[in-house]
């Protein structure tokens, strides 16, 4: 498939395979000048059931460093994470990988260092239950710039079906945007069902297994208990 049939499978999960498709086709109609920048309403995204993500305080302080930066330069910068599946639709983070990119523009691109560091760790996944999270950040540009973008998604649709170690769940693959106001939105993408899925309870773990509600998705947690893994 090339790049617009992917755009077009995009725009046909969310409006056929959503309760909210109706909104999702008016919001396509509404912004068809922008292109693959055209906003998804991420509050009207399919919620993972009982989904969880679980950050270490390093993956977490080195996301929280790209939103500093992203702040100050208002460039995107891109980022991977790698870690595994635990058990009740629940994934742990413990891995942050990014490089400097060399860019000239304000959208964010992986690197040739970036992309043979996966390369490499795909190559030694010697089973099941490893998860790459391909992410990147978004500045504070826009009315929109808060939620995912069509690009987005079409993106982790593309390196899902692209890569037959993703397409054949030798290893699962999540998408990720750092907001300016420090929210971590993940998103999975679901070959096997073919539809969009967001996670909107997201932890950081400290040393001692404590687990601290991080805000996404414009839902604030930090007034939710803490828990214990």
């Amino acid at each position: 498939m090339n790049r617009e049939e992917y755009v077009k499978m995009v725009k046909e999960i969310l409006i056929n395979k959503n309760p909210y498709g109706q909104y999702h086709k008016q919001n396509f109609d509404r912004f068809s000048a922008f292109g693959e920048n055209a906003p998804i309403n991420s509050a009207i995204i399919n919620n993972i059931p009982s989904g969880n993500i679980i950050l270490t305080e390093q993956v977490y302080e080195m996301l929280m460093a790209v939103q500093e930066a992203t702040n100050s330069t208002g460039q995107e910068f891109p980022f991977f994470l790698y870690g595994r599946e635990l058990p009740g639709n629940t994934v742990e983070f413990n891995q942050f990988m990014s490089a400097s990119n060399n860019r000239q523009g304000a959208q964010a691109s992986f690197n040739q260092t970036m992309i043979n560091d996966l390369q490499n760790r795909l190559r030694s996944n010697n089973g099941r239950g490893m998860v790459v999270c391909h992410g990147h950040s978004h500045p504070s540009i826009g009315k929109y710039h808060q939620n995912f973008s069509l690009g987005d998604l079409t993106s982790y649709i593309q390196m899902n079906q692209d890569n037959s170690v993703f397409r054949n769940k030798q290893a699962e693959l999540m998408g990720c945007v750092v907001t300016s106001t420090g929210d971590v939105n993940f998103v999975f993408y679901d070959n096997v069902n073919n539809n969009f899925y967001r996670f909107t309870n997201v932890y950081v773990k400290d040393k001692f297994g404590n687990l601290t509600p991080v805000s996404c998705y414009g839902l604030n947690q930090g007034q939710q208990n803490h828990h214990r893994v």
